[in-house]
Order: structure tokens, then C-alpha cells, then sequence
């Protein structure tokens, strides 16, 4: 084996070995980096939580940022914007749909100050359901949306992309973040806190 090839196979080593289970975290020049923290209390199975999070990634990287999923028990002591979002089983969406008076379609919500997002999993499987799309496809939409809350300076809904007020489960285009949006979360990631 020659040294040209021994550095390959080590560089591919510890390449593998970086992206091991999609969950490491390589620290990122650009700084545009999202850390979120998950915390599965509806405990949805890992790989469909892995399959929403590649989605809801797929979405983020359209928009020029880094997402990286961290399961709440896993450290993640890197730079970057940390965030969390709670997979609230259907008890625990209840009491929180109940308290807040959550309408009907709404499928999570998002408290900017705190930087946590909740997704209510029940109604998530619901839409999934009733128009016939995959769960974790619907949830990775939803993750992108509520995330999206905490990362736009603008606490709103828009007429178009993936923070439309209403899900669109039967188009098969894809929801992406527009320009602007996009814009303004690669500053607001360059600029916010750091949260936990």
C-alpha cells in the first residue's frame, strides 16, 4: 500500500466515523449552524425520527444553513445556535392545545424567547393519515416550520414555502424557505444568542 493511499483510507476513516449515525457534529467554518436538541417524549421510533430530521435538513441546507439533530441526552458542546424542540405525545399536546387554546390545525408552536419549538405528534399522524403522506415526511415539514419560527426575525406566517400558515400535505412540490427567508436566517444564525 502506498502512503498516498494509506492517507485516503485514513482521511475516509475518519470521515465515516464523523458522520457515524448522522448524529456527529463537525464544526462549521461559516458559523451558519443550527444545533437542535430533540427531546422525544411521544417516543417515535428512531428511524423515522431520523428519516423527519433528514428532511427538515433538507430543507435548511436549500437555505445555505447547517442543521445538526441531537437527541437530548447526546452532548453537542459546539458552536452554534442550540435550539429545542419537544415531540409532545399525546397527553402532553393535550394539556398544552387545551391550556394555550390551540386551534384545531394547528400541528406545533413555537416560543421564540425561549427557543424551544413543540410538535404535537397526534395531529401530525393525523394529517399524515388522512391525506395519505408519510408520518416522518409530515413531521420534517412540520420541524422545518416550527424551527423556522425560532430563526426568522419575523415571528410570522407567509403566503408561500414551508412557513405558510397551513401545511400543504398534497402538493408535491417542495416547501423551501424563499430568498428573503433564507436571507434572514443565515444573519439571524451569523448574529443570534446561543440557546439552551
Amino acid at each position: 500500500m502506498t502512503n498516498r493511499t494509506r492517507i485516503l483510507m485514513t482521511g475516509l476513516t475518519f470521515t465515516v466515523t464523523l458522520c457515524a449515525a448522522g448524529r456527529a457534529v463537525a464544526a462549521q467554518d461559516d458559523g451558519l449552524m443550527i444545533i437542535v436538541h430533540v427531546v422525544n417524549h411521544a417516543g417515535i421510533a428512531p428511524e423515522d425520527l431520523a428519516r423527519a430530521e433528514h428532511e427538515a435538513t433538507r430543507i435548511y441546507a436549500a437555505a445555505g444553513v447547517r442543521t445538526v439533530w441531537v437527541a437530548e441526552d447526546e452532548s453537542a458542546a459546539v458552536p452554534g445556535l442550540h435550539l429545542r424542540v419537544l415531540l409532545l405525545h399525546r397527553d402532553m399536546a393535550r394539556r398544552m392545545i387545551t391550556k394555550a387554546r390551540v386551534a384545531d390545525d394547528v400541528l406545533g408552536q413555537a416560543a421564540r424567547p425561549t427557543g424551544r419549538a413543540y410538535i404535537f405528534t397526534h395531529r401530525v399522524t393525523e394529517v399524515g393519515v388522512q391525506y395519505g403522506r408519510d408520518f416522518a415526511w409530515v413531521l420534517g415539514q412540520v420541524l422545518a416550520h416550527e424551527v423556522g419560527h425560532l430563526v426568522l426575525p419575523t415571528y410570522s406566517h407567509s403566503s408561500r414555502g414551508i412557513m405558510r400558515a397551513g401545511l400543504i400535505v398534497r402538493s408535491a412540490t417542495n416547501q423551501l424557505f424563499t430568498t428573503e427567508q433564507g436571507a434572514a436566517i443565515r444573519t439571524f444564525v451569523m448574529a443570534g444568542p446561543v440557546t439552551r
